[in-house]
């Protein structure tokens, strides 16, 4: 109970800190020019699962996706949601990454990490995925090659659209990096 009071703690700063850096609007893109000032490689979320992607795993049409990012985490988040606006169903994706965090940033690893720690056995590993992957409070949990990524769903099958939604993330991460 304690482990879940904690990670209820961190999801509400972290989405705080989202909040935070949110308008009503999505954010814009930052230009190239400023991202070249960060090492390594920014990735997008809509890079990991596309608009039709994200259609094809909820089974009906998406909205392109709303973005949000907060820096101060390194996080970058894309949400699709039907186009249907009585339908329940969404996904979202949210990235955590070095190359997207200020240089006195904590790092995606020790975030993942802490999480990790925080949800203690409130959670059910997936090894169809590596040691880095688990499905809990929140969504499906992966870190693979210094990317925290956090994909998140409202679906009849939830459990086996997040492993879909996984599996489409994995394969774009390996094409993208």
């Amino acid at each position: 109970m304690r482990n879940g009071k904690k990670f209820i703690v961190l999801l509400s700063v972290m989405l705080t800190l989202g909040a935070c850096n949110s308008n009503d609007k999505p954010k814009e893109i930052e230009a190239p020019a400023q991202a070249s000032s960060i090492k390594g490689k920014v990735l997008e979320p809509e890079m990991l699962i596309n608009q039709n992607e994200a259609a094809e795993l909820l089974g009906e049409a998406v909205e392109k996706g709303e973005k949000k990012e907060t820096k101060a985490v390194g996080q970058k988040i894309c949400f699709y949601k039907p186009v249907n606006s009585s339908s329940r169903k969404y996904l979202q994706i949210s990235l955590t990454q070095d190359s997207f965090m200020p240089p006195t940033g904590v790092g995606s690893e020790t975030i993942y990490r802490e999480t990790k720690k925080l949800i203690g056995n409130s959670k059910t590993d997936v090894k169809e995925f590596g040691n880095e992957a688990f499905i809990a409070i929140g969504g499906l949990h992966l870190f693979k090659d210094g990317y925290y990524i956090l994909i998140s769903s409202a679906n009849i099958n939830r459990d086996e659209t997040l492993k879909n939604a996984g599996k489409k993330t994995l394969e774009n991460l390996a094409k993208v990096k």
